[in-house]
């Protein structure tokens, strides 16, 4: 004999951790014989699991006189079984028409934002609903025929954060409530799934058992609706090759979901090392604001598995689009092969204003302005010019200040360092130094080059300093000349000082100049 329906929920509280003791629960209820079983169940369980159970009930406006009638059989319900209850309702057409959702969609914030508005006003930070088994099979089905990857299959989860795309874009209240809003993040308060593993004969069989009202909607059986299409003429047609199908759908999900958590685990330690971020300028889409992008190696993301690769790119689209509900397998497939084999220059739209740009070691994927030049590493305005004089006042670029000093013989004989901010050059007598951002027609003479000068848009190129950059490396002349500069690059900060200033004797004049963040 299989488990009572309370003995399923017990078993999937403990199995998944939904419901830790003294926790205050919101039940979504909309008067179904689903929402109405988990209500009863669960209050059948409320001195077990040490829990207290407030009611959440919504209008959606699609269904006149019967949507207003569902709302006060689950207030009269509620208060019959001594539960609070706390309705809502809103206007989904217009919300549809102002946010430009289909209806499904529409709806689905809605109900949503009016769950989580109410469980933030009473301090829950639980929110049951009543999605079975069969919903399972449902939705694993919808996204097979849709295009899913792995994260799609696992279908719903038994807790999930309340994340940002469940709900409208402007979700908190204004007014007199507008204080319990300060500082809460949507994905503190978590949907919890208790009916999930029991299917919707169980449920069925529960309430007949217990002789509980409810309450039919009539537009389930709108085969117009993908859902109820894949419900009443999809799965019945599947069945015939297949009796158990619903039951392969959810052991699918069930499956997935061990599967898809490998993955992701690896992925995010893969993410800690592997994605550098960084601001980028404001632009009048970001309305003035910083964007956000991410840098990733190139080399080192060719060496990671290839789940590993779709998961990292997955993961910075979620991060900088919190709003972004799914990636589709074509668009994640794009990026990668961007990332693998694109050639410098070429970039990729994707989701949300999201651009993927391919750079020569690294590609950067984000939104907003250039990205702003790292902070560690001193950069100029274009066009700037300041006269270095060791003696003279201190040079700002960036967050660092210029250290420079005559070197003396018996005080330091170390002419060469690995650290890219500290150079040694040779100067000539009477040498007029300048810090300035490059120009039209500059040219450098590399060090190890014997004297020969190349462009210095070829010296960059030849170090991968992404274009973005250049324009703010400060470079240090000698009598016009280009003597030394350090830049970013994608293997991290690079300096070159040019062949007729390096050191090579101890009758020279010998100046050492040393970047460093101020004391």
């Amino acid at each position: 004999m299989g488990l009572s329906l309370p003995d399923e929920i017990r078993q999937s509280c403990h199995q998944h951790d939904l419901i830790p003791p003294q926790s205050l629960i919101l039940v979504g209820v909309s008067g179904g014989v689903d929402s109405v079983v988990l209500l009863h169940a669960l209050l059948s369980l409320r001195e077990e699991l040490q829990i207290e159970l407030t009611v959440a009930t919504f209008n959606h406006g699609l269904r006149g006189d019967a949507g207003a009638s569902d709302v006060r059989f689950v207030e009269d319900l509620a208060h019959q079984w001594g539960v609070e209850a706390i309705s809502g309702a809103a206007d989904v057409m217009a919300i549809k028409a102002e946010a430009g959702l289909n209806l499904e969609e529409a709806a689905r914030q809605a109900r949503y934002t009016f769950l989580m508005q109410t469980a933030v006003q009473i301090g829950a930070d639980r929110i049951a609903i009543a999605h079975n088994q069969d919903d399972q099979a449902e939705t694993v089905l919808m996204h097979i025929i849709r295009g899913t990857g792995m994260r799609g299959l696992r279908g719903m989860l038994p807790i999930t954060p309340l994340s940002e795309y469940h709900l409208l874009e402007d979700w908190t209240l204004t007014g007199a409530d507008a204080d319990d809003f300060d500082d809460v993040d949507p994905a503190e308060v978590v949907l919890i799934r208790p009916l999930l593993d029991v299917s919707r004969a169980e449920i069925r069989a529960y309430a007949d058992e217990h002789s509980l009202s409810f309450r039919q909607d009539v537009t389930n059986a709108d085969t117009t609706r993908f859902r109820n299409a894949l419900r009443h003429e999809v799965i019945p047609t599947l069945e015939k090759f297949n009796p158990n199908v619903r039951q392969v759908m959810t052991h699918l999900a069930a499956v997935m979901r061990d599967e898809v958590d490998v993955i992701e685990r690896s992925v995010e330690s893969t993410a800690a090392w592997l994605l550098d971020w960084s601001e980028t300028e404001p632009t009048h889409e970001t309305d003035g604001e910083p964007g956000e992008l991410v840098f990733i190696d190139r080399m080192v993301f060719q060496e990671q598995p290839i789940a590993v690769q779709r998961g990292i790119i997955r993961k910075v689209l979620f991060e900088l689009s919190p709003g972004l509900r799914d990636v589709s397998f074509e668009q994640t497939e794009y990026a990668r092969e961007l990332i693998l084999k694109g050639k410098t220059g070429m970039h990729l739209d994707l989701p949300i204003a999201v651009r993927l740009m391919v750079g020569y070691d690294e590609v950067t994927i984000g939104y907003g302005g250039r990205p702003l030049y790292p902070p560690h590493l001193p950069y100029l305005t274009p066009g700037t010019q300041i006269s270095v004089d060791p003696a003279g006042p201190t040079i700002m670029a960036g967050q660092l200040k210029l250290i420079s000093y005559w070197v003396i013989e018996s005080r330091s004989k170390d002419l060469r360092f690995e650290d890219p901010l500290i150079a040694t050059l040779a100067i000539p007598e009477g040498a007029r130094l300048v810090l300035r951002t490059r120009q039209t027609g500059d040219r450098f003479r590399p060090f190890g080059m014997h004297g020969k000068s190349q462009k210095l848009s070829d010296t960059f190129t030849n170090f991968k300093v992404p274009s973005y950059y250049r324009d703010h490396v400060p470079l240090l002349t000698i009598n016009d000349e280009i003597a030394w500069f350090v830049a970013p690059t994608a293997n991290g900060p690079q300096a070159r000082i040019a062949e007729p200033f390096a050191v090579r004797s101890e009758e020279q004049s010998v100046l050492r100049l040393r970047w460093q963040m101020p004391e």
